[in-house]
C-alpha cells in the first residue's frame, strides 16, 4: 500500500512474450496448407474436354465438307463420263451399217452357204458382224453370223410347224438393190436393218443411222416404194 492510499499497490505485471520455437537448421518445416485442387483439375478436365469436343467436331465436319466435295466431284466425273459415253456411242452407231446394196448381197450371199432358204431379213451388229435369216418354204428358219472377215456361224434353227407358210418376199439381190435405192433416195446415212414382216400393205422396214446417231425407221409397200418415215425428215 502507498501513503496516501488505503488500496493496496497494484502494479501491473507484465507477462513475457511466448516466444516462437527457433528450429534448428535442417529441421523439417511444418507442412504449408494445400489449397483444394478439384477446382483446378475440374477446370483443366473442361477445358481438355472442350478441345477434344471441339478437335472432334472438327474433324467431323471436315470430313463431311471432304466427304460431299468427293461426291460433287465423283458426280461430275460419273457426269462427264456419261457424256463421253453418250458421245461415243452415238459415233459407233453412227459407223455401223452400209449404204451399199452391193456389200448387203455379198453379206447374204456369204451367209447363204450355211443356211437353207431365202433370206427375209438383215441386221448389223456392234462388232461389224451382221446376222441373216433365212426361211424356207415350209417356214424352218435359221440365222447366220456373218463376221467382218467373211466368217460364218449358225446361230440358231427353227424346224417348220404345222402352221408355217412361206415367206411373203425374199431378199434376193434385186429386191435389196431397190429398197436401198428407194430408202437413201429418202434419207442419208447407213442401213443397219431390213426386215421383212407379215403386213402386206408395207412389208418392208428398213433401219438407217444417220451421221449423229439418230434412228430412222422407212416403211416401204410391196413394190418398193416408200410409205412413211419415222421420224420425218425436216
Amino acid at each position: 500500500m502507498t501513503e496516501n492510499s488505503s488500496h493496496p499497490d497494484h502494479t501491473p505485471v507484465t507477462t513475457p512474450a511466448a516466444e516462437t520455437p527457433t528450429l534448428a537448421p535442417g529441421a523439417d518445416q511444418p507442412p504449408a496448407p494445400r489449397r483444394p485442387r478439384t477446382r483446378t483439375w475440374l477446370i483443366a478436365g473442361g477445358s481438355v474436354l472442350a478441345a477434344a469436343v471441339l478437335a472432334g467436331g472438327g474433324i467431323a465436319v471436315g470430313a463431311a465438307i471432304a466427304d460431299e466435295m468427293d461426291d460433287e466431284d465423283d458426280d461430275r466425273t460419273s457426269a462427264g463420263a456419261e457424256q463421253d459415253d453418250d458421245g461415243n456411242a452415238a459415233v459407233a452407231q453412227a459407223d455401223l451399217g452400209t449404204e451399199s446394196a452391193a456389200e448387203l448381197n455379198e453379206i447374204i450371199a456369204a451367209a447363204a452357204a450355211s443356211a437353207e432358204g431365202d433370206a427375209v431379213g438383215i441386221e448389223a451388229n456392234a462388232d461389224g458382224s451382221w446376222d441373216v435369216q433365212f426361211e424356207t418354204s415350209a417356214g424352218a428358219e435359221t440365222e447366220v453370223r456373218v463376221t467382218a472377215d467373211g466368217t460364218t456361224e449358225v446361230l440358231s434353227t427353227d424346224a417348220a410347224e404345222a402352221d408355217d407358210t412361206a415367206p411373203q418376199a425374199v431378199l434376193d439381190a434385186d429386191t435389196v438393190d431397190a429398197l436401198v435405192a428407194a430408202a437413201m433416195d429418202e434419207v442419208s446415212g447407213n442401213i443397219t436393218d431390213i426386215e421383212i414382216d407379215d403386213d402386206t400393205a408395207s412389208p418392208f422396214d428398213i433401219s438407217v443411222v444417220q451421221s449423229n446417231g439418230r434412228i430412222i425407221d422407212v416403211e416401204l409397200d410391196a413394190d418398193v416404194t416408200v410409205l412413211s418415215i419415222n421420224p420425218t425428215q425436216s
